[in-house]
């Protein structure tokens, strides 16, 4: 079984860095599941967070940690060994059409640092009510 590999990286308009990974992993003779992971990591600071944040920056800090990030995976399952490269380049190509103006956005680190801040919150909340 291979371990990650690092693919490839792409600058974005807003200075993140988009990273494909491969985490395939062998299933049953000569057939694999494929896995394509994007993943852009954003630090958390006062620069990133957004506005309505800035005051808490210390609590976001503490809840979220100095870094988060964005992780989307494409899985496709019993895949020939001979076609994985080939799909590898298809996915990857297809997923940097589709989010790079959505990831490269201004706005992009402040909504995924206020949404998963969000998120914490409400856990928090649950776990206090349950």
């Amino acid at each position: 079984m291979k371990a990650q590999e690092l693919l490839s990286q792409h600058r974005l308009d807003n200075g993140l860095t988009l990273e494909f990974w491969e985490l395939s992993r062998p299933l049953a003779g000569d057939r694999w599941q494929v896995v394509m992971r994007a993943r852009v990591a954003v630090q958390v600071n006062r620069e990133t967070v957004p506005p309505e944040l800035k005051d808490r920056l210390s609590e976001v800090i503490s809840s979220l940690g100095p870094e988060i990030a964005f992780i989307k995976d494409e899985v496709r399952n019993f895949i020939d060994a001979s076609e994985k490269p080939k799909l590898l380049k298809d996915i990857e190509a297809q997923l940097l059409s589709s989010l790079r103006s959505y990831l490269g956005h201004q706005e992009f680190a402040p909504r995924l640092i206020r949404r998963q801040f969000a998120e914490y919150q409400q856990k928090r909340l649950f776990q206090r009510e349950g």
